[in-house]
């Protein structure tokens, strides 16, 4: 094979579940060309991964022109939605593979709580995609080259903005609300912080309201960067981070990505939708918490604006498990 187009559109967390895809590729057929198709928006994403040969955007016509006419020998839709559609129905030319979403599986754990058809991990979906074309996974889990950026011709350090040299990190964010970390859980897990401990919170614009509260109400254990870096320099935190704290974000995918220990908090999805990031061979845990017995979880496949039943109980985590888990993970990546 010379030339493979792979798609994928969005999101952060999604396109870094893919770098597998493209080193296990290149592992097989060094020679081959990639093109990724994505959205403009989340181009950046994909920056600095050596395995791609050019990274064209579904809404820049130029890049556009570049796919429709591109000799490809492969198109591998890891996104399968309409607009991926649209693309095979363009290059009819050209053989493609598809991920399967097994959205039927989700929908019945959605509507009945429990797992009848098992759901695969998306990464385990990927692989078998590539089996088809004779290409078998390495299992070295997922990859992110984004965390080298340069501010003013030098390379961004963490040091470079006075930031202690050990630290926790804590992503704030989430695509819905009921992904996102409630603040009353901050406040009481912060309240058992040491006083030496250093957490930086990470987030968007949006996530600064939580952020100066926390960073108001615990002025010596919290530094607020939420809305100041960019994904890049927040995954460098993240890189240097001791441990990394996190609802289900794009960010745990990238600290997944960087062999980071991380405490992955989920709400109203689960990992049994098939969205844990794999752990790295001989990297940190992974520990994932969740709130057992509800009857009302996963509430959805991505999540919602609002809880439905009004009362958030899947995020009602004990601040007290999450500290313990914190002393592990800290004992762990120290040794």
């Amino acid at each position: 094979m010379k030339r493979i187009l792979i798609i994928r559109f969005s999101s952060i967390g999604d396109i870094v579940l893919c770098s597998p895809v493209l080193r296990n590729l290149k592992n097989q057929f060094p020679n081959v060309e990639i093109d990724v198709l994505t959205k403009k928006d989340f181009a950046f994403v994909w920056d600095g991964n050596p395995h791609i040969s050019r990274i064209l955007s579904w809404d820049i016509a130029e890049d556009m022109n570049l796919w429709k006419q591109a000799p490809y020998d492969y198109i591998l839709d890891l996104h399968n939605n309409l607009r991926s559609q649209l693309v095979k129905i363009r290059r009819w030319d050209c053989p493609s593979i598809t991920i399967s979403k097994q959205n039927f599986a989700k929908f019945l754990l959605v509507a009945f709580k429990r797992p009848l058809i098992t759901i695969k991990p998306i990464y385990s979906r990927y692989a078998q995609m590539l089996e088809i074309l004779g290409v078998k996974d390495d299992h070295k889990g997922l990859e992110y080259f984004g965390t080298q950026e340069l501010v003013e011709d030098k390379l961004w350090q963490p040091e470079f903005v006075g930031l202690p040299k050990s630290y926790f990190a804590v992503a704030l964010g989430g695509s819905f609300l009921t992904k996102q970390i409630p603040l009353k859980t901050y406040i009481n897990f912060f309240e058992k912080a040491q006083s030496d401990e250093n957490f930086i919170l990470l987030g968007g614009a949006g996530d600064a309201k939580t952020a100066e509260i926390l960073k108001e109400k615990f002025p010596n254990n919290c530094i607020n960067l939420c809305g100041k870096l960019t994904l890049g320099q927040s995954a460098d935190i993240v890189k240097n981070a001791t441990v990394l704290i996190s609802g289900d974000t794009g960010l745990a995918h990238i600290g997944a990505a960087l062999g980071k220990p991380i405490i992955w908090i989920w709400g109203s999805t689960t990992p049994d939708l098939g969205m844990l990031s794999p752990q790295k061979p001989n990297s940190c845990s992974i520990v994932s918490m969740e709130v057992k017995g509800l009857n009302c979880r996963p509430c959805s496949k991505l999540g919602h604006s609002k809880c439905p039943k009004g009362h958030f109980k899947c995020m009602d985590h004990d601040p007290i498990q999450i500290r313990e888990n914190l002393e592990k993970l800290s004992a762990t990546a120290l040794v």
